[in-house]
């Protein structure tokens, strides 16, 4: 998916994303941001391994840390799926990476 990913308070642009967490309603959930700096390399900075198939223009990493609340009206658009060898790197991240709650978008 691609979403309004806030980099920093004011300040983001539109960019690839997992969804790491659905909410009940299906109407909202968590997303973790997808990087082409490969040179992360910090607690939970996951490597695509299928970045191509996935869809992905360039070598890519999620970096499982850096996750926020959406809504599903903040959704741009679907580009792809990881591969299950890479959703289940996702999730070895998403279990390494700092317990830091997502960050909530501001008004």
């Amino acid at each position: 998916m691609w979403v309004e990913f806030p980099d920093h308070p004011g300040v983001g642009k539109p960019r690839p994303v997992v969804i790491t967490d659905i909410d009940g309603d299906l109407l909202s959930g968590i997303v973790a941001k997808i990087t082409g700096n490969m040179s992360w390399d910090e607690a939970g900075d996951v490597p695509l391994l299928d970045w191509k198939a996935e869809g992905l223009d360039k070598p890519s990493l999620v970096r499982c840390s850096q996750r926020f609340y959406f809504n599903r009206s903040e959704l741009l658009r679907r580009f792809g799926r990881l591969s299950l060898r890479d959703a289940e790197h996702v999730n070895d991240g998403l279990a390494a990476s700092p317990d830091v709650p997502p960050h909530r978008r501001r008004a």
